[in-house]
């Protein structure tokens, strides 16, 4: 009865350690997950904020177009 008693407990303590073990990366894989999802967050954030610059810099540049025709129309009337 001893015999099976220890190795039963030795049963036992393997199955604990390999749940704890199991454990151990479940928790490492969800806060591989959490991070995996900030950094695409972070990433849709940065591509919208660069559509949102560019929108702004098309918009710069047909102004600065604008005002060049301006300035060749005012100085083709100064004699």
């Amino acid at each position: 009865m001893e015999l099976l008693e220890m190795a039963l407990l030795g049963t036992t303590g393997l199955t604990l350690l390999m749940v704890g073990l199991h454990h151990a990366r479940l928790v490492e894989l969800r806060h591989l997950l959490r991070r995996d999802r900030d950094l695409e967050h972070s990433a849709r954030q940065h591509i919208e904020e660069n559509r949102e610059l560019h929108s702004a810099l098309r918009a710069e540049r047909e102004h600065v177009s604008q005002l060049q025709r301006q300035v060749q129309l005012l100085l083709s009337l100064v004699p």
